[in-house]
């Protein structure tokens, strides 16, 4: 992606590895390093640096106290700029928060440095990228999630298909049959095809004509947005919902 625009790059690391780590990493790629650490919240913009894009790579531990009032205050200052997560670990409720306050990505501090490049890439064109495996890994119920934690691979959506999935209105649940509503679970917990179709005692083609039919009915794109839309959905209205 050498023809796209140079990216004016800020650094918010709190650990000085990390950040030598991405100074070295981004030293040959159109994302230009600014001269200043971002550690109170303000830095000094000269006129090529207005004219550029402009993207935040933050640290999670540089906000120990709260990662997503940090972006919310980030996203206030400089309401066109791009804002990437770097954590070290994978959490959920974390990730959620900061893409709720503003944040484009959200990515394992273990990337590797082709992947995370390719995920900058990916949220300068206005993607939202976050880890797909541990996003599983980290709803799965019964441990099948965990056979994909070692993978830093990423899901990328649309910044209206990442709303979707925080959105509160429950009406595609009322569309859902019984056995869809099952299914659904199991792609919650990061279950394959063939153990869906094992534990419900039906033909593994029977379980993809019921995920497409899913798919379309909750409007998302795949298996991993359907698991996402079901944290933020099923869970809080299972105990209440009749299935047609």
């Amino acid at each position: 992606m050498s023809h796209l625009l140079p990216v004016t790059t800020v650094l918010g690391c709190k650990n000085s590895m990390l950040r030598e780590g991405l100074r070295h990493v981004l030293s040959s790629t159109r994302f230009r390093l600014h001269p200043e650490n971002l550690t109170r919240g303000d830095i000094t913009l000269d006129h090529t640096d207005q004219d550029s894009p402009l993207l935040f790579i933050l640290d999670a531990s540089l906000y120990p106290a709260g990662l997503a009032e940090g972006i919310w205050s980030l996203k206030q200052r400089y309401a066109q700029a791009r804002i990437v997560v770097l954590s070290d670990s994978f959490n959920l409720d974390g990730m959620k928060s900061a893409f709720q306050s503003g944040a484009d990505g959200y990515c394992l501090a273990t990337t590797g440095c082709e992947a995370l490049i390719k995920y900058l890439d990916l949220v300068m064109l206005g993607e939202v990228v976050f880890p797909s495996a541990a996003f599983l890994a980290a709803i799965s119920g019964n441990g099948l999630g965990a056979e994909l934690s070692n993978d830093t691979s990423a899901i990328r959506m649309s910044p209206q298909q990442a709303a979707a999935t925080s959105d509160s209105l429950d009406s595609p649940i009322r569309t859902l049959s019984s056995r869809e509503a099952e299914i659904l679970q199991c792609l919650m917990q990061g279950a394959p095809n063939k153990v869906i179709a094992r534990k419900l005692d039906v033909a593994e083609a029977t379980v993809k004509v019921h995920i497409k039919a899913i798919l379309r009915k909750i409007r998302v794109a795949n298996r991993t947005q359907a698991a996402m839309w079901a944290v933020n959905h099923l869970s809080s209205n299972s105990a209440d919902t009749t299935w047609a």
